[in-house]
């Protein structure tokens, strides 16, 4: 029900008043619902002046508790914030009809005046919905009693008649008991009975209580049923008869009579399929039972031809047998009942019916040569048949053999058949069947023949003198791979002279060798038996044209399809082979950081490759980096972990093979100290210098690392005016290290492009996580031995990050960015492909090394996150409801006006205002004095922390309101440090050692400014005032705190208002975690992967 506060929320303290006043003097005559809901209604008010109405219109949400949206034609309503008092009069009478809805004695005081003028009331009566309603309830449905008895036997017995017009009936009798059977006089009144629980007599004295029945077996359980859904549509079938006639039909029995259940012939599958292998009473035509059960096979039949007064006889002899069914699939021959394949069964149906009523049949001579031909064939497929000799010596009885001699003709190909009955040849498309030594007749089977060419007219075949051609490459192609391997045995194919082999065969193995060179690169060999290389690159020409098949060069077909094929195109492809760069023999040259991608593909399957010595050792040190026995400096031999030494390991080898790769251990891990190890280990006298290029934070904090660690290595960073830092490029003194940063480098790549520097490292490299940017194309304009980029994010929104960072470190690699796109992001993002996911993964997790706190730092301790759900001030919430409904409006109007796509900023404005208020309102508004349930929250929070000896940090992203809240704790005499985007970089590196050395309780940082590259493990307690779009940046501001070198548990903790924006954000926040996560660890740029649907729930009640 709509509450006042709602309604103060929309509107001023005295638009309020003067509603409210107008609603009770009655300005608002009548509300019309807009909807069968109750959310929408209209209403019209007339002016104060009385010389207009003024049209209002409000919408509630789904609960009807809040105000969704209003609108009001009063010159009011478009000149002032917030709800006119028209729009305020209709709401408190649409309060007023809610309240009245719900009172249950308003509603009968109304019924009780609206019969005032009709007298005294009558009495309510029972109509006949409610007898019926007793009847179905009432004393007269029985009382089951459960009654423990034995379980009950339900065994059938199965009667086959065979009626004179050849049809077959079957029906099932049945016998129930427990120790002793009895017949089911009536096996409607026995469903019955057990539907109504009322008992069963069994003989003079025996009994079933129905009510309490348990069935024996399997067998009785599914009879029955059977005998439940007998009855179930014979009810059925009478109620349909009687509704689809003008008159009345007496009941007439059709599946349930007497003792019969009749079968039609899926019941009596069903009834086969219960009995399984169980055997059961048959009583077929009126014989004695015949035990027997369902086998697979086929009855024993022959069939005798003998010489009659100049004709013949036909004699069937079968023993005991009929079939069971008009489909011929169930016989029973001599106590056993066959189910017979429905080829069987279709020969088997003329021939029984033919000796239905006789055991013989008499042919005259004409029809004699028509039996040959047309029946007999048929029955021998079914049938042992006997033929006299003297029919042999008229007639040449073979069954039809056939030969096909193809032949390529044009694109296509040319058939010439032959058929043969015995020694007698001949083309049937050239000439008639010749005749057959010692005046014999041949009989032939025109049925086959015809049968046998048709196949080639449905593939397109035309006659051309004695042969069947197809120019067509495609069908006949269809034809080779579909019609000619289904050809019967009786068919032999020959192939001309022209087919060095056969015309149709699968893709040959694709074997291939690898090894290293003297320049470091790989030779990769591909060798396919029995074809040159230049023939394989057309094949998979073809195959990356989607064709089914490859035409030889000696015009046979090569089946394409392979899975194999489609990782080798994809190889060829991305080697430069198709385009003719491979040497002699089929060898080109890689770089080596394709090595383990194709180990992968090798140890997959996908490719056979033998490999050399070389390139396993390489691949396994790679790989195996903890395996590595790569000595470590003696300076730090006690000062780094076991991980720590791994990283240290894999750099190593990849340096030593001119490779690069991504250090991407979870933050607080020591990336620097493992990078700081690497250089001392390759320090070498009159060597050029490293560099480091790192966010303007992070410059000193390389410097102290260093001199804390390995004071063996000399660093400096390049700062002060823009000739000092040339001077210190361009020195000649020993150096081992220089440190810049990222605005620093691009203002003088110039400079820096004239030096060439041994190793780069980029700290933080998602700075070059977009290609177009000043920084990510000048350090792609460095020169160096080697390089590393060192980040906890790889990807925080698109693939493209990753790939502009693997251009920089190996470019190529991941090839141009336009083929990267259509390869790998476009198939994963918007398809969520797993095969293009599981081939970029191939690609670049050998030159990932990632690893995560709780899998190498068991002695961290717990990191606990919560959020804390707090309410807003009455002012606030105010103010806030007021401009959600104008934000509500604001976003309909630029979807309308802009469509989605492109109304993604002015979108991110909108929720950014909400979020702000959601805060403190006096973000942006100037004099405003109601408070912030978030800072009182906060203070809250703040101060229970410090009494229990907690020191924390608390970020924001709007540095106003770290301003604010900084006020607020002066105001309570709480001591803080601050640190925003405007601290200096030595200001930065001064403020964290105060915080971590000293006893400050509160630190204040800007999410932005301080989300990264600080090692503040003297805090145990992370605040984030107002969580940022990107949960993968808050989880960097937390490992501020959470990192190696804390010692205490850490509390990380969410502030939230109850029923904003912000609730709804974290919620699908929760949902939607990071885009690509199956990848590495990436952030999500949040707004940007919301659905239009996701968004419009954020401006929905």
């Amino acid at each position: 029900m709509l509450k006042d506060i709602q309604i103060q929320s929309i509107t001023t303290d005295v638009s309020y008043d003067r509603g409210v006043k107008g609603f009770e003097r009655g300005i608002v005559e009548e509300i019309m619902p807009c909807d069968d809901a109750g959310r929408a209604y209209d209403s019209l008010i007339e002016s104060s002046s009385g010389t207009g109405m003024y049209r209002v219109h409000v919408r509630l949400s789904k609960t009807g508790n809040a105000v969704e949206s209003y609108h009001c034609t009063c010159p009011a309503a478009e000149r002032y914030l917030g709800a006119c008092k028209h729009v305020v009069a209709v709401l408190k009478a649409v309060q007023a009809h809610q309240q009245a809805a719900a009172d249950r004695s308003w509603s009968l005081e109304k019924l009780d005046a609206s019969e005032k003028g009709k007298g005294k009331t009558q009495a309510a009566r029972t109509n006949e919905g409610g007898r019926q309603l007793l009847r179905l309830f009432g004393a007269d449905d029985p009382v089951r009693v459960f009654v423990r008895q034995d379980p009950v036997y339900l065994v059938p017995r199965l009667f086959s008649q065979s009626l004179h017009d050849g049809s077959i009936l079957s029906w099932l009798e049945f016998r129930v008991g427990m120790e002793k059977l009895y017949v089911v006089r009536s096996v409607a009144d026995f469903v019955s009975a057990v539907h109504a629980g009322t008992p069963w007599q069994l003989g003079k004295s025996g009994m079933i209580e129905t009510a309490s029945i348990r069935w024996a077996d399997a067998v009785s359980e599914g009879l029955w049923q059977l005998l439940e859904q007998a009855a179930r549509d014979e009810k059925l079938l009478h109620t349909f008869q009687n509704e689809t006639r003008y008159y009345y039909v007496p009941y007439q029995k059709t599946f349930l009579d007497g003792k019969r259940l009749r079968l039609s012939p899926q019941g009596l599958d069903r009834f086969l399929e219960i009995m399984g292998g169980m055997a059961f009473d048959l009583f077929v035509n009126d014989s004695e039972a015949i035990c027997v059960q369902v086998e697979e096979g086929h009855p024993s039949i022959r069939v005798s031809v003998r010489e009659y007064k100049g004709g013949g006889t036909v004699a069937m002899e079968a023993d005991d047998m009929m079939p069971l069914t008009e489909d011929g699939r169930l016989i029973y021959q001599t106590d056993r009942l066959y189910r017979v394949d429905a080829h069987f069964a279709k020969a088997f149906v003329p021939l029984w019916r033919a000796f239905a009523r006789a055991s013989f049949v008499r042919l005259g001579k004409s029809d004699l040569e028509r039996f040959f031909a047309e029946a007999m064939p048929r029955i021998e497929q079914i049938a042992d048949v006997e033929v006299a000799d003297a029919f042999l010596t008229q007639y040449l009885l073979m069954p039809l053999a056939a030969e096909l001699y193809i032949d390529y003709e044009k694109d296509g190909i040319a058939v010439r058949p032959v058929f043969s009955y015995g020694e007698t040849r001949f083309n049937p498309l050239a000439a008639k069947a010749p005749a057959v030594e010692g005046g014999r007749m041949l009989i032939r089977n025109e049925r086959q023949e015809k049968g046998f060419l048709a196949q080639f007219l449905a593939y397109g075949f035309e006659q051309e003198r004695d042969r069947l051609v197809q120019p067509d490459e495609e069908k006949s192609y269809d034809f080779l791979t579909e019609a000619l391997p289904a050809m019967p045995d009786w068919v032999e194919v020959f192939y001309a002279d022209s087919f060095e082999r056969r015309p149709v065969r699968p893709m040959p193995n694709v074997t291939a060798g690898v090894s290293i060179n003297d320049m470091d690169l790989l030779e990769v060999t591909f060798d396919v038996k029995g074809m040159d290389f230049q023939e394989l690159i057309a094949i998979l020409d073809s195959y990356r044209q989607k064709r089914r098949y490859h035409r030889m060069k000696d015009k046979s077909f090569i089946m394409l399809g392979d899975q194999q094929l489609a990782t080798i195109a994809d190889l060829v492809e991305d080697t430069g082979l198709k385009n003719g760069k491979a040497k002699g023999g089929g060898t080109v040259e890689m770089p080596l950081a394709n090595a383990l991608y194709l180990d992968s593909l090798a140890r997959d399957d996908e490719l056979q490759l033998a490999r050399s010595k070389e390139f396993r050792r390489i691949v396994r040190d790679i790989r195996s980096p903890q395996d590595a026995d790569i000595p470590v400096p003696e300076s730090l031999q006690h000062v780094l972990r076991d991980y720590q030494v791994t990283g240290f390991n894999w750099m190593t080898t990849l340096a030593a093979h001119h490779l690069g790769g991504i250090l991407a251990d979870d933050m607080g891990l020591g990336k620097t100290l493992q990078v700081i190890a690497f250089l001392l280990a390759q320090k070498e006298a009159g060597a050029s210098p490293s560099l480091v290029v790192a966010p303007t934070s992070l410059l000193y904090n390389w410097i102290d690392e260093v001199e804390k660690f390995t004071p063996e290595l000399t660093a400096r960073a390049v700062t002060g005016t823009k000739g000092e830092r040339e001077a210190i490029l361009a020195e000649d003194s020993p150096c081992d290290l220089l440190v810049t940063t990222y605005n620093t480098l691009k203002r003088d790549i110039t400079a820096y492009e004239k030096r060439k520097f041994r190793y780069v490292f980029l700290d933080e490299a998602q700075h070059i996580k977009n290609p177009a940017t000043q920084s990510a194309r000048a350090v792609k304009r460095l020169h160096m031995a080697g390089c590393f980029a060192l980040t906890g994010t790889p990807i925080e929104n698109t693939l493209t990050e990753l790939w502009s960072i693997f251009d920089f470190l190996m470019p190529g690699y991941l090839f141009g960015h336009a083929k990267f796109k259509q390869r790998f992001e476009t198939p994963i993002v918007r398809a969520d492909d797993k095969k293009a996911m599981h081939a970029l993964q191939r690609r670049v997790m050998p030159f990932i090394l990632r690893r995560m706190k709780k899998d190498v730092l068991k002695e961290l301790p717990d990191k606990v996150e919560r959020k804390l759900v707090g309410t807003m001030t009455p002012k606030q919430e105010k103010i806030y409801q007021a401009w959600f409904l104008k934000s509500q409006k604001e976003f309909a109007k630029e979807l309308a006006a802009n469509g989605f796509g492109e109304s993604r900023i002015k979108i991110l404005a909108i929720l950014t205002r909400l979020r702000q208020i959601a805060c403190d309102p006096a973000l942006f508004l100037e004099e405003y004095e109601g408070g912030s349930g978030k800072l009182d929250m906060l203070e809250e929070v703040v101060s229970d922390a410090m009494q229990s000896g907690h020191r924390m940090l608390i970020f924001s992203q709007f540095t106003t309101m770290l301003s604010h809240i900084a006020a607020r704790l002066r105001k309570t005499g709480i001591t803080f440090l601050y640190l925003d985007g405007s601290t200096q970089a030595l200001e930065r590196v001064r403020l964290v050692k105060a915080f971590n050395q000293g006893t400050t309780p509160v630190f204040l940082i800007s999410l932005k400014a301080g989300g990264t590259g600080l090692n503040l493990t003297g805090a145990d307690m992370v605040i984030h005032f107002d969580p940022w779009w990107n949960p993968a940046v808050e989880d960097q501001a937390t490992d501020r705190a959470y990192r190696l070198g804390q010692k205490n548990n850490v509390q990380v903790v969410k502030l939230l208002m109850k029923d904003t924006v912000e609730e709804k954000i974290y919620k699908l926040q929760e949902k939607k975690k990071s885009l690509i996560d199956q990848m590495i660890r990436p952030g999500e740029n949040f707004l940007s992967k919301l659905t239009e649907e996701e968004l419009r729930a954020l401006f929905a009640r």
